[in-house]
């Protein structure tokens, strides 16, 4: 598991740790930046506590990868990282490698032909990814990966659609398990509040600069209302510049928390405007879970979470995304009705048990096709 920061992704990873960790012996490998982060945050630390962390050693230079410094510090940082993945699998012995979130796919390319062990290879978003927005280096690792894995998790079906398009021969050893989330982190409060909540990884996909134009929107017919938007990433510095640019800084919360439990309990609205697919996304599981309303761009298969019960799937538009917004706004007994429905159908399907339950079985067929029992 190599990251810098925690959102989503990293969140979920966790989670499964925890739930995989009461059927299993799972040790959980990571860089140092990501361990300190573990050990140093309050939230993470509590959540994390009686996992098995190993480092491996620092995954992020200080100059930026796209700088030549920076690549060549990239570069050296992974020939280590590689090595140290090496020498703790050959210790540890394990009987399954599960790979997440694709800088783990870069560390462990050299591994795969030279470990004996099963690898399972998990796809929340790296096809969507390879097809809109990767550069040729890490499409081809990913493609790499994809091919090589005994076993692959595709945690939506668009995603499905997108291993099609990128790795086709990878499909026959794919299984869809949708996204899950811990749901006995989150709850709603006693009292809701006319909030509205963004949180996600401040990349174009996300759509954060959308949710900014729609407030803008909201803003001027409901003077009264509060929004958050949650997160780090590429466009920080463009968020920050059009929220001033309009006005906003005093309406929206903007910041980044470990824990976003308090503030999905607290909010009536969550807004999730990814340009490409809503479902399987960690922050609409949680916020949902959380009793949250809601609104969400009607892209690839979001209808299969959002549908009038929950919420509204509008176009991708800041004039929709707003319309929607101020509508639930103004009907707050509607809208806690949808969020009390978006709770429920998050607690009934969405879990850590089943989705455990499946992964176990996937376990299983990686360690048969590695053996030759599965063609």
């Amino acid at each position: 598991m190599l990251a810098r920061h925690v959102s989503g992704a990293e969140h979920q990873t966790l989670a499964l740790a925890r739930y995989l960790g009461l059927e299993r012996r799972v040790t959980l490998l990571a860089n140092d930046e990501l361990a300190g982060l573990l050990a140093g945050d309050p939230f993470l630390r509590r959540y994390s506590a009686g996992l098995a962390v190993q480092r491996l050693g620092p995954a992020f230079p200080e100059p930026p990868a796209r700088s030549l410094r920076g690549a060549l510090s990239r570069g050296r940082l992974y020939l280590r990282l590689q090595q140290a993945l090496g020498r703790a699998l050959r210790a540890l012995r394990p009987d399954v490698v599960h790979l997440v979130l694709a800088p783990t796919f870069f560390a462990y390319a050299p591994h795969f032909r030279r470990l004996p062990y099963p690898v399972v290879l998990t796809l929340a978003g790296e096809m969507r990814y390879v097809r809109h927005f990767y550069g040729a280096g890490k499409r081809l690792a990913v493609r790499h990966a994809a091919a090589r894995a005994d076993a692959l998790v595709v945690c939506s079906a668009d995603e499905m659609v997108n291993l099609a398009a990128v790795a086709p021969r990878a499909v026959s050893r794919a299984t869809l398990i949708d996204n899950f989330t811990d749901v006995a982190r989150f709850a709603p409060a006693a009292q809701k509040a006319p909030l509205v909540a963004f949180a996600a990884r401040l990349h174009p996909e996300k759509g954060a600069l959308l949710f900014v134009e729609a407030a803008a929107r909201v803003r001027a017919t409901h003077p009264a209302a509060r929004f958050a938007l949650m997160g780090r990433g590429e466009e920080d510095a463009a968020v920050a510049a059009r929220l001033s640019a309009l006005g906003l800084r005093d309406a929206v919360r903007r910041d980044y928390a470990t824990d976003l439990a308090p503030l999905f309990a607290r909010a009536s609205v969550f807004v999730s405007c990814q340009r490409h697919e809503n479902l399987g996304s960690s922050s609409l599981l949680e916020a949902m879970a959380s009793g949250d309303a809601v609104v969400a761009t009607d892209v690839g298969q979001t209808w299969r979470i959002v549908d009038e019960r929950v919420g509204r799937r509008v176009a991708p538009s800041p004039e929709a995304l707003a319309a929607a917004i101020g509508a639930m706004l103004d009907d707050p007994q509607g809208t806690a009705v949808l969020g009390a429905a978006a709770r429920e159908r998050v607690l009934a399907g969405y879990g850590p048990g089943p989705y455990v339950a499946r992964l176990l079985s996937v376990y299983e067929q990686a360690a048969q096709r590695r053996a030759g029992a599965i063609v």
